[in-house]
């Protein structure tokens, strides 16, 4: 009886796992940002789901370093979807860019608080799923902006 239980719950648990991927990388990105307009003091929960098996590998390092050294502060002190640590966003505005059939490039513009600011999101299709690759702000480098993987790799 307890074995017929454990093979229940692990085809329940089966059937109602979220796929990984996102359908479409521009309705994905409108979402999270909805998400930050819609307000409240507690930071949106970053979408691992929809991260490239790169980048989760990258956020899964991060995380373990981080948990290893909890008394010093990592690069990803802010919330590198409004490039800030607070948030009051107004007039976002996404466009989207094709790289051939498996890249695409959503730009999202918009104003938080009293600062207009841009942040590219790169998706790569594997299968029939988008993932998010990478993310970059400003040149993605240096004084001038950031990308993502990099921040995610650098260790005080």
């Amino acid at each position: 009886m307890a074995r017929l239980w454990l093979i229940v719950a692990a085809l329940a648990t089966a059937a109602f796992a979220a796929p990984r991927g996102v359908d479409d990388p521009r309705a994905f990105v409108a979402h999270t940002y909805e998400a930050y307009q819609r307000g409240g003091d507690s930071p949106v929960e970053w979408p691992a789901y929809a991260y490239s098996p790169r980048l989760k590998a990258l956020f899964d390092a991060y995380d373990r370093w981080t948990r290893a050294h909890d008394d010093l502060v990592g690069s990803l002190d802010f919330d590198w979807w409004i490039n800030a640590q607070d948030w009051e966003l107004h007039d976002v505005a996404l466009t989207e860019r094709a790289h051939g059939p498996n890249r695409r490039t959503i730009v999202a513009r918009f104003r938080n608080i009293d600062r207009r600011d841009e942040i590219r999101f790169l998706f790569v299709r594997i299968g029939r799923r988008w993932y998010l690759d990478d993310a970059v702000q400003g040149s993605g480098h240096g004084g001038d902006g950031w990308t993502l993987s990099a921040l995610l790799r650098e260790r005080p």
